[in-house]
C-alpha cells in the first residue's frame, strides 16, 4: 500500500494538466499512487497522462458529476490512509507530500484528520507571485473556521487528508456544487485536530479576469447549507451570526433577491444590531442592482489591498 493517495481532478485542462503531474512526480516522497480523475473531459487529458508512462499513476475516467462528488470518488479510489488532492492548475513544491506525512506518521494519537501548509499565489498570466501566506493555526481549529470564514488553506491542493477522518465526517456533501471543501472541512474541524507545516507548499495560481459571478447561485447554496449545519455553533457568537446572515443577504441582492435579502438583514440585524454592513446593505437593496454590485466591488478591492499590505497570520 502507497504511504500517500495523490488525486488530480481535472477537466478539458490538458495543457495545465501536465504542470500538475509533474509537480506530483517530483515529490521527495516517492512512495505514493498518483490517481487522476477525468470528469469526462472531450481534449487531449487521457493522452497527456499516459505520456507520462509511470506506474504509479492510475488513469480513472468517470461520467461528468460536480467537484463535490468527483471527490468522493477520489476518496473511494485511494488505497492509501492518506489523501491529498491536486487541482489541476496548481503546483506542488518538492517536498509537500513529505513533510506532510511526516507530521501524520508524529500523530500516535490519530487525532489529527487534516495537515495543511503555507501557500504562495501567483498570477498565472505573468508568474507574478502577489502573496505568500504562513499558516499559524493548528489544534482545534473549529471556531476560528466558522467564526472567520477560513479554509486555511487557500485551496482544495493544500492539505492531506485522513482518509478514515474524511469517510467519519460523511465525506464531500454531494448537494454543494461549489465551495465543497470549505463545507467538508468544517466538519472535519469540528471531530479532528489540524496540524501545519510552517513551510509554503504549494503554487497557487490565480487566472487574471476569473470572475465567480456565474456561480453566484451554488454559492448561495453552500452558505445556506453551512449555516444550516452549523447555526447552533454560530448562534453562539452573535457578531459572526450577523456576518453570516449578511454575507448570504449580500449574495441575494447581487442575484436580484431583494425581498429575501431584506429578510436576512432583518435576522442580521436581530443577531447583533452594530453591523455597520447589515445597515448598509439594507439601504441598498433599496436601489438598483448596479448601484450594489458597485459597492460590492470596491469593498472586494479594499479587501485584497489590505491581503496583501498586512502579514497574515
Amino acid at each position: 500500500m502507497p504511504k500517500v493517495s495523490a488525486i488530480i481532478t481535472t477537466w478539458n485542462r490538458a495543457v495545465m494538466l501536465k504542470r500538475a503531474i509533474a509537480s506530483v512526480l517530483a515529490q521527495s516522497l516517492e512512495d505514493f499512487e498518483l490517481i487522476i480523475l477525468d470528469n469526462s473531459s472531450t481534449d487531449e487529458t487521457e493522452a497527456v497522462t499516459r505520456s507520462f508512462n509511470d506506474k504509479r499513476i492510475r488513469y480513472v475516467k468517470h461520467l461528468l458529476s460536480a467537484i463535490s462528488k468527483a471527490r468522493n470518488i477520489g476518496i473511494t479510489e485511494a488505497r492509501s490512509d492518506y489523501v491529498a488532492f491536486l487541482d489541476d492548475d496548481d503546483e506542488w513544491l518538492h517536498e509537500k507530500l513529505e513533510k506532510q506525512y511526516r507530521m501524520f506518521a508524529a500523530d500516535t494519537s490519530r487525532r489529527v484528520g487534516f495537515v495543511y501548509g503555507g501557500y504562495i499565489h501567483v498570477e498565472e498570466e505573468s508568474g507574478h507571485v502577489f502573496e505568500t501566506i504562513t499558516p499559524r493555526l493548528d489544534g482545534n481549529v473549529y471556531e476560528y473556521a466558522v467564526r472567520h470564514r477560513d479554509t486555511l488553506t487557500g485551496s482544495a491542493s493544500n492539505p492531506m487528508l485522513r482518509k478514515s477522518a474524511v469517510i467519519a465526517v460523511g465525506g464531500y456533501d454531494e448537494e454543494v456544487k461549489t465551495g465543497e471543501d470549505y463545507e467538508m472541512f468544517l466538519r472535519l474541524a469540528r471531530e479532528y485536530e489540524f496540524r501545519f507545516v510552517k513551510d509554503a507548499l504549494l503554487r497557487i495560481y490565480v487566472h487574471r479576469g476569473y470572475r465567480l459571478s456565474h456561480q453566484l447561485e451554488p454559492y448561495l447554496k453552500t452558505d445556506l447549507i453551512v449555516y444550516g449545519k452549523h447555526k447552533d455553533f454560530i448562534k453562539r457568537f452573535p457578531g459572526t451570526n450577523s456576518y453570516f446572515l449578511q454575507i448570504i443577504a449580500g449574495k441575494c441582492l447581487r442575484l436580484g433577491k431583494k425581498m429575501e435579502a431584506r429578510e436576512y438583514l432583518k435576522s442580521a440585524f436581530r443577531a447583533y444590531p452594530w453591523n455597520p454592513g447589515v445597515w448598509l446593505q439594507f439601504v441598498l437593496s433599496f436601489f438598483p442592482k448596479v448601484v450594489y454590485k458597485f459597492f460590492h466591488r470596491v469593498a472586494v478591492f479594499l479587501y485584497l489591498r489590505m491581503r496583501q499590505s498586512v502579514y497574515y497570520g
